[in-house]
């Protein structure tokens, strides 16, 4: 049995800019290499809208390109199908080939119809959520568990209060579309751990990320696969640097003999410059910037590449965000480049050293006293040795002002 593994499509990402074809191309390049290879099924691990309510004439593409899809693709028989109350239902019935859950993008309010439940209802996808399917693929069966995207806040609650448990002599694979506390670095609350993850399952299939990642469950080492987006969404660093492509499984009657390989698709080529500025002029910086994307746009490519330029720093003495004019930058180059510019970590040294002072002042690391000092220190037109300002400031901090006044 062969599978293909596709996530975060985000069908109508920036739709109304030059982009927005992106997610269509991408996908139809995705799903026409994976037939190459002739698989049994195609999962989709959620985020396959960009949008919960995508305009009609998204919708009106993506029918179209899911029933050419499913146009090639033969359909399976599910066999049983246990929801979350733990009901099973045993049947005999022929479903698309196309299995899935629905991402965190999608997801809409309780008793409302989501896009991906519209693909469903169209017959071009069967959609999975807090839910088991028994599928038979010629001589093969396997369990698809999927649960789509719920608020982050209670994913971990919702995974364990759910508890799916395997279908016998099959292969089982579990569907997910959430945080990982293993993969953010910031304080992730009640987010998904590995080792939440039930331990007698075949595969764990993640959508969300959007980078390529793989490991293994702590116990059992079950592959753990996330295959990342098929379109840049967010251009930072990591996803920059991402190849966009998705997994083929090859799942032999013997459970421990699986073979899996990432398949890349041909995108467009992004580029996340870090431009890290200090003491500099407006001009400099802006000069800068001019060579760093000459220099990205020496490698040619078949697509108009994307560039963001992150600045982040400190300006010269006297000048502000502001005084950093981009315009002509962008002029020069939009028609070579899909360009951003991001500023909003270019701060002027006068900013950064009241910002200082204030942290400072928080975390105790100068008394008011000493505040109160230098700023005496800082405004009085005449220059006043150290010792005798100190003195000063004592004794009109005490209200002894005739013995300050004699001290002046």
């Amino acid at each position: 049995m062969k599978l293909a593994f596709i996530s975060d499509i985000h069908l109508g990402f920036a739709y109304g800019t030059e982009r927005e074809q992106e997610s269509f191309d991408n996908f139809k390049q995705a799903f026409e290499l994976a037939l190459k290879d002739n698989p049994d099924l195609i999962l989709l691990g959620g985020d396959i809208f960009h949008d919960r309510i995508p305009r009609q004439e998204i919708l009106g593409k993506a029918i179209e390109l899911f029933t050419e899809l499913n146009s090639k693709l033969k359909k399976v028989i599910l066999i049983k199908k246990v929801d979350r109350e733990k009901n099973v239902t045993e049947k005999k019935e022929l479903i698309p080939a196309v299995i899935g859950i629905w991402g965190t993008h999608e997801r809409r309010h309780m008793n409302s119809t989501n896009p991906v439940q519209l693909l469903e209802k169209a017959g071009l996808m069967h959609v999975l959520h807090a839910e088991s399917a028994l599928v038979e693929v010629g001589y093969e069966k396997v369990g698809i568990h999927g649960l789509s995207g719920v608020p982050e806040d209670y994913s971990r609650d919702a995974l364990l209060a759910w508890k799916p448990e395997p279908f016998e002599n099959s292969h089982n694979i579990m569907l997910l579309h959430q945080n990982l506390k293993a993969l953010i670095p910031v304080d992730s609350g009640n987010w998904i751990q590995f080792s939440d993850l039930p331990e007698k399952f075949d595969l764990f299939l993640f959508g969300h990320f959007h980078w390529k990642f793989e490991d293994e469950h702590p116990k059992s080492k079950a592959p753990i696969l996330i295959p990342g987006s098929l379109v840049v969404t967010q251009l930072n660093q990591r996803e920059a640097s991402a190849e966009k492509g998705f997994f083929l499984i090859d799942l032999p009657h013997e459970k421990d003999l699986k073979t899996i390989t990432f398949k890349p698709i041909n995108t467009r080529k992004a580029h996340y410059i870090l431009l890290e500025v200090r003491d500099r002029r407006p001009a400099e910086i802006q000069f800068n910037i001019v060579e760093a994307i000459k220099k990205a746009l020496q490698v040619k490519t078949e697509l108009k590449p994307m560039i963001k330029v992150k600045l982040k720093g400190t300006l010269a003495q006297g000048f502000n965000p502001g005084d950093v004019n981009l315009s002509q930058i962008y002029r020069d180059f939009s028609p070579l480049v899909i360009l951003d510019i991001d500023k909003s970590d270019l701060s002027s040294a006068d900013a950064v050293q009241k910002t200082n002072l204030l942290q400072d002042l928080k975390e105790k690391k100068i008394s008011v006293d000493q505040l109160g000092l230098d700023l005496i220190k800082k405004n009085l037109p005449n220059q006043i040795e150290t010792q005798k300002l100190e003195q000063l400031f004592n004794l009109l901090a005490e209200e002894e002002l005739e013995k300050a006044e004699e001290a002046l």
